[in-house]
């Protein structure tokens, strides 16, 4: 078995791609297959070098592994497309030559033409035909014009074209009713990807073709030219597509669509994969955190359902969540370190043990890696301002009480020998004031926040001095 990952260069590589990608590197694993990389750069006004590496680097970082792309060795390339024009030629003359293919001079106003005829009598636009049986003679008078020729297929009449895939099972096309004799060489001599990838597949002994159902349609066309060149068709399993809440195809509107987006968020690769793996797909045991193994040891392509899997933005969170709990404390340590010098601190300063500590207790509040930049202040700034909700809390008369009894405690019993234990109950006893009347009062003056961290786990890290310079910033602001 061999599998291959096709991404076009034309922008950052698309959740949707990447659950190809996925899928293909889990089966590929499974299966103890190869996995190649082939890019499909023909588009070349949208194509780039600057696209491709972006991809390449978002591949590795979610940890799909090929043996065969144009960043490594293989014995099949080149894996461009835009390398391997000079390997299409053999086979396009081919094709002419057994008059399996036929130069077209259509211009674009006539092809407009029969579309907008084809629209208005409500039926789908099939290419007649028109320079299915010119002359030489004809072709001569029309190159002596000036036309540069397409060429396009000939597409074999009422033929069935049978599909058996391995995911939507066995389907059937007339080939009737593709949309007639197609172009495989554009009129500047650069051909299509519809063609091309039959080629491609066979000469890069594919085996297996995982792909989007966006494809679907692209296949008996792929399968006729491999019929008219004599080549071997590979197996195809077609995944039904991502969709937003509303049902609609995944787009920006929905929500971050890119992998580059989702890692400069703070998104763990791991947790990525697990959730996209999981669309349309569950174990039997209906285990949802699930590492790499497990997932290649009980993933099964034919149980992937048929119908169009949701992309539940707030589930992939919470999973993401999930993974920063459980992470090495070591490795999320440095994880979270680019999201708190984005935040403004120099964590070159700061005690590895003790940015460690501060990480511990402050992971399970963070969803994502950036999360990191609201709750960090509680513990490297000398003073935690307020956020805006915390802000209107303690203005009120109950929380002033409380600051008040905090002011008076750390001026008498409190001490930084007794602090941790001590605070909270001397402040209860000086104010009268229980539940959250006590405890959210606390927690704003102490963290600047009315949620986060426990704080018996959070007191002993952000240290006395700091306490003692808070209570006073807050008694000042809101009691004096």
């Amino acid at each position: 078995m061999k599998l291959r990952f096709a991404p076009s260069p034309t922008g950052l590589l698309h959740i949707g791609n990447a659950r190809t990608a996925i899928l293909n590197h889990i089966v590929a694993k499974k299966n103890n297959a190869e996995l190649i990389i082939r890019v499909e750069d023909t588009d070349r006004e949208r194509s780039s070098i600057e696209s491709e590496n972006a991809i390449l680097e978002d591949l590795k970082w979610l940890g799909i592994k090929w043996t065969e792309g144009p960043d490594c060795v293989g014995n099949y390339g080149p894996y461009r497309q835009t390398e391997r024009y000079s390997i299409y030629k053999e086979y396009t003359e081919k094709l002419l030559k057994e008059k399996k293919a036929y130069h077209c001079y259509c211009s674009k106003e006539e092809l407009d033409e029969m579309r907008a005829i084809a629209d208005k009598e409500k039926r789908p636009f099939s290419y007649p035909g028109k320079c299915r049986n010119l002359s030489d003679e004809q072709k001569k008078e029309l190159e002596a014009k000036g036309i540069k020729p397409t060429i396009r297929f000939r597409v074999p009449e009422n033929e069935i074209v049978t599909i058996n895939d391995k995911i939507r099972g066995k389907i059937s096309f007339n080939s009737d009713h593709i949309g007639g004799d197609f172009i495989i060489v554009r009129s500047d001599g650069h051909p299509i990807y519809n063609y091309i990838v039959t080629i491609d597949d066979t000469l890069m002994k594919v085996t297996d073709v995982i792909r989007g159902e966006d494809h679907l349609p692209n296949t008996p066309k792929q399968i006729l030219v491999a019929k008219a060149l004599g080549l071997p068709e590979p197996s195809y399993a077609h995944m039904p597509l991502i969709v937003g809440a509303d049902r609609a195809k995944l787009s920006k509107r929905h929500g971050i669509t890119s992998v580059r987006l989702y890692k400069e968020e703070g998104y763990l690769p791991e947790a990525i994969v697990n959730y996209i793996s999981l669309l349309g797909w569950s174990p039997e045991d209906g285990e949802e955190i699930m590492s790499e193994e497990k997932l290649i040891e009980t993933f099964e392509l034919s149980k992937i359902a048929k119908s169009a899997a949701v992309f539940d933005f707030q589930k992939l969170k919470w999973m993401n969540a999930i993974y920063i709990r459980n992470y090495d404390l070591e490795k999320i340590t440095d994880l979270f370190i680019p999201y708190i010098q984005e935040a403004g601190y120099n964590t070159e300063t700061i005690n590895k043990e003790e940015l460690n500590k501060i990480i511990e207790i402050i992971r399970g509040n963070c969803e994502i890696l950036s999360d990191i930049k609201h709750w960090i202040p509680m513990f490297l700034d000398d003073i935690c301002k307020p956020d805006e909700k915390t802000d209107k809390f303690l203005q009120n008369e109950e929380s002033k009480i409380v600051i008040k009894a905090a002011y008076e405690s750390i001026k008498s019993s409190v001490n930084s020998e007794n602090y941790v234990s001590e605070l909270i109950p001397a402040i209860k006893t000086a104010s009268s004031q229980k539940g959250k009347k006590l405890f959210w009062p606390i927690r704003g003056i102490i963290t600047g926040r009315l949620s986060g961290p426990e704080m018996d786990l959070a007191l002993p890290v952000i240290g006395f001095e700091k306490c003692v310079k808070r209570i006073t910033y807050y008694f000042e602001k809101y009691c004096n």
